[in-house]
C-alpha cells in the first residue's frame, strides 16, 4: 500500500467516524498554495436540543504497522495515529506548532471564503489511525480541539 493509498484509507474512515458521531461533511481535501485541510466538518443540526455552530477543521494521521516474519512491527506512514505506540511513535504528535499554526491560517482562509463572519467559532481536530494490516484493523482516536479558534 503506497502512502497516497494509506492516506486516503484513513481520510476514508475517519469520514465514516465523523458521519456515524453527527457530523455533516462540508468538505475535504480542501488545498491552498501552503497546504491542505483533510476534512472539515459540522455536528448536524438537532430540531431539538442544543446545536454547535463550531466548525470543526480535521486532520487525518494514519499508520501501517505491519509485522514482518521477525516479530517486530515496523511502520509507514503517510501522516500518524495512536493507539499502541509503534516503535514509540503516535501519529498525532506530527502535528506540531509548526503545523497547528498553519492549520489555523488555512481555516480562517477557508472560513472567509465560504462567507462565514471573521469571528465565526472554529477548531482544530485531529484523527490518528493505527492500521495493522496483518489482521486487518484500524483503531482510530479522535483529539477534539487541539488547536482553538475565536
Amino acid at each position: 500500500m503506497s502512502t497516497k493509498e494509506l492516506g486516503d484509507l484513513g481520510e476514508r474512515l475517519a469520514c465514516e467516524y465523523l458521519v456515524k458521531k453527527g457530523y455533516n461533511i462540508l468538505d475535504k481535501n480542501y488545498r491552498i498554495s501552503f497546504g491542505e485541510i483533510d476534512i472539515i466538518a459540522r455536528k448536524k443540526f438537532k430540531l431539538f436540543g442544543k446545536n454547535d455552530k463550531v466548525i470543526h477543521f480535521v486532520e487525518v494521521k494514519t499508520i501501517l504497522q505491519t509485522i514482518p516474519k521477525n516479530g517486530r512491527p515496523s511502520i509507514l506512514g503517510n501522516s500518524n495515529s495512536r493507539s499502541e505506540p509503534v516503535e514509540g511513535f503516535f501519529p498525532e504528535e506530527k502535528v506540531d506548532y509548526k503545523k497547528q499554526r498553519k492549520l489555523r491560517q488555512m481555516a480562517e482562509i477557508w472560513l472567509g471564503k465560504n462567507k462565514f463572519k471573521q469571528n465565526y467559532p472554529y477548531q482544530i481536530d485531529v484523527v490518528g489511525i493505527l492500521i495493522n494490516e496483518n489482521i486487518r484493523n484500524a483503531k482510530l482516536h479522535y483529539f477534539s480541539n487541539v488547536v482553538s479558534g475565536n
